[in-house]
């Protein structure tokens, strides 16, 4: 998994790229495709919410497809950051991504934007 994080403003943008999947080692290694573990993303977060930076955008716009650990570590992390005052929205999430969010009936749970300026607006409102 590849993740790179930039601000505007006080919204931090956590760009991921890849496909997020449980490797060989099993459940409790949830791993992405290339064997790095999916607690990246949790990690990224947990240091941004550190800094005091809550307003959080992840721009899934190079995600290819999500698993259910993929989905339970996106909803964990959810959960972590609005217990702390803040928020995640998510921006450009495109094709199979898309859809099992708006399956899961997830577009419930997340803001989902198609337009960064919009996204990072919304945080005013």
């Amino acid at each position: 998994m590849a993740i790179s994080v930039r601000t505007r403003g006080d919204v931090s943008i956590v760009e991921m790229t890849g496909e997020f999947t449980l490797g060989t080692g099993g459940l409790m290694h949830a791993l992405d495709l290339r064997g790095r573990r999916l607690s990246d993303l949790g990690q990224t977060l947990s240091q941004l919410l550190d800094q005091g930076r809550g307003r959080i955008l992840l721009d899934l716009a190079r995600v290819s497809f999500f698993d259910s650990a993929g989905l339970g570590d996106l909803i964990a992390c959810k959960k972590r950051t609005v217990e702390q005052g803040g928020d995640i929205r998510l921006l450009h999430p495109k094709g199979k991504v898309r859809e099992l969010l708006e399956m899961l009936s997830l577009s419930k749970v997340f803001r989902i934007f198609d337009d960064e300026n919009a996204a990072v607006a919304s945080f005013d409102t």
